[in-house]
């Protein structure tokens, strides 16, 4: 039995269900988050759970559970789920409105889901010391790319834009040419030694591995700066990785048909992944 938390309830996933009036399917009126859980332990918790409650107030979607109930039911998921590797993946919607409106309520009760998905870390470990393909496809998502909301069909479009071209991401460029992050993740790229990636906007999320690598070059004082970089930038650059939930850092070889540097990965973003796993 896969168990997924509903409502306060815990039921099987393929036996639990919302209604069609749900503003989350009707409007896409939501967020969520990923929480990876690797080798029995849960990646940035705090990060993800932090970034859900910035997320609902953002929208104002107001719910009755604290963080340390979140986490709690999400523990307790992958327990009955007997996970050792995946994620935990969180959902929260306004909630039922019938008749159907634009307008939400003011006093809404929010549909609130939680369930694990078992996710393979030694193939991504493998994949790492191989370095991926990539995309380019133009950023077509809306303006509000700092909440995580439900609302990917931009994403979508991205990925499977991606998935087309034999590519493990799209990287994702705005109408002036520079590049916002990739469809499920933050774009990074090494010059000189000096790592960039692009500055805290609307344009971009806040990505929890994002947040902990910056932790660590501070800690180890690697040279960085949040600044907007271009296309061509990207394609020049000595080294290119993306940082996510779920593949950590990832190095990146190829863009279309563009290597970057030696179509290997370079030894920094090797040592950086090296160093995020050394920190979970």
């Amino acid at each position: 039995m896969t168990a997924c938390y509903i409502n306060g309830k815990y039921k099987k996933l393929s036996q639990s269900s919302i209604s069609v009036t749900d503003r989350g399917f009707q409007f896409s009126d939501g967020v969520y988050e990923v929480i990876a859980i690797y080798n029995n332990k849960f990646v940035d918790e705090n990060l993800h759970l932090d970034r859900l409650r910035t997320s609902l107030n953002k929208l104002n979607i107001k719910i009755n559970l604290s963080s340390k109930q979140i986490q709690n039911i999400s523990h307790k998921i992958k327990k009955l789920n007997k996970i050792s590797n995946g994620i935990i993946y969180l959902q929260v919607t306004r909630g039922d409105q019938h008749p159907r409106d634009h307008k939400y309520k003011n006093i809404m009760k929010p549909n609130i889901v939680i369930y694990s998905i078992k996710k393979d870390f030694k193939k991504l470990d493998q994949l790492a010391l191989k370095g991926v393909k990539t995309s380019l496809y133009p950023d077509i998502r809306w303006l509000r790319s700092d909440i995580k909301s439900i609302s990917l069909l931009g994403n979508v479009m991205a990925a499977n834009h991606a998935k087309k071209n034999n590519s493990h991401e799209a990287i994702l460029f705005d109408h002036k040419n520079n590049i916002t992050e990739g469809n499920s993740s933050s774009i990074w790229i090494i010059k000189k030694n000096i790592c960039y990636t692009h500055p805290l906007t609307y344009r971009i999320l806040k990505g929890c591995t994002r947040n902990k690598l910056i932790t660590i070059l501070k800690a180890h004082k690697f040279k960085f700066k949040e600044k907007l970089f271009s296309k061509k930038a990207l394609l020049d650059a000595d080294e290119v990785f993306m940082t996510s939930a779920t593949n950590f850092i990832m190095p990146i070889i190829k863009v279309d048909s563009y290597k970057i540097s030696n179509g290997k990965p370079g030894s920094f973003s090797q040592r950086l992944r090296k160093e995020f796993i050394n920190s979970i």
